[in-house]
């Protein structure tokens, strides 16, 4: 029983009836008691519906969306030591969104002792192979650069979204890209993965909560598309 309602209700019985006040005063444990019994039923209700609501802003803070992909099956992804990180194609308004990525991709393979190739050497031969764009790579142009450039395999893909957004009262950044592994032996898609970060999340949309920066979803959207290839 709350203090305040509990001690309207005592002065008005010392005022109408003091020997029932002194008996209320002694008994007051008990009146307690039966006061919350009959509330406990209303205070589960609260309870529940607290919960549940919870449960809801956590799955909408957290996410529960992960990186989609695909490794070929037999594909010995540890046997692969040497990469060479092709220019990645670039879907956004960035115009350096491409390069960007591309630079994190190959800090991330150097973090994991995988061997990478340097960006200008690549394009170099990229140049002076008879493939006209990157989209126009066959599988005999792959095999050529891989021999030229001595890797193992090559890594391709494209940035489909970076940048900054803004919702009701804050701005908020979204990175998503498509990463492909070929074998260059063969010219062969051994491992494929999507993934975005960021994006209007309930908690932004709705409470305006700032998240991470652009670049820290630039460098978490390649992290946990990497580690599900290598």
């Amino acid at each position: 029983m709350k203090t305040r309602g509990r001690t309207e209700f005592f002065n008005s019985l010392q005022r109408c009836c003091p020997p029932r006040a002194e008996a209320f005063t002694a008994h007051m444990p008990a009146v307690d008691c039966i006061f919350w019994v009959k509330n406990k039923k209303r205070y589960s209700i609260f309870l529940g519906v607290m919960l549940a609501v919870t449960g809801f802003l956590l799955i909408s803070i957290c996410g529960c969306g992960g990186p989609k992909y695909f490794v070929r099956q037999k594909t010995d992804i540890d046997k692969i030591k040497k990469v060479a990180v092709m220019p990645l194609e670039n879907f956004t308004s960035d115009q350096y969104a491409g390069e960007k990525i591309r630079r994190i991709v190959i800090t991330e393979l150097l973090l994991r002792g995988i061997d990478v190739v340097e960006p200008g050497e690549v394009t170099r031969v990229l140049k002076d192979s008879s493939a006209k764009s990157l989209s126009s790579v066959k599988a005999a142009d792959m095999q050529s650069i891989g021999k030229t450039l001595g890797v193992d395999a090559a890594m391709t893909g494209s940035v489909e979204a970076f940048g900054m957004s803004r919702g009701i009262s804050v701005t908020y950044p979204e990175v998503s890209i498509h990463l492909i592994v070929l074998e260059v032996s063969t010219g062969n898609i051994i491992g494929s993965v999507q993934h975005t970060v960021g994006g209007a999340s309930f908690w932004t949309r709705h409470f305006g909560s700032e998240g991470i920066t652009l670049s820290e979803a630039a460098r978490k959207a390649v992290k946990e598309a990497i580690a599900t290839l290598f």
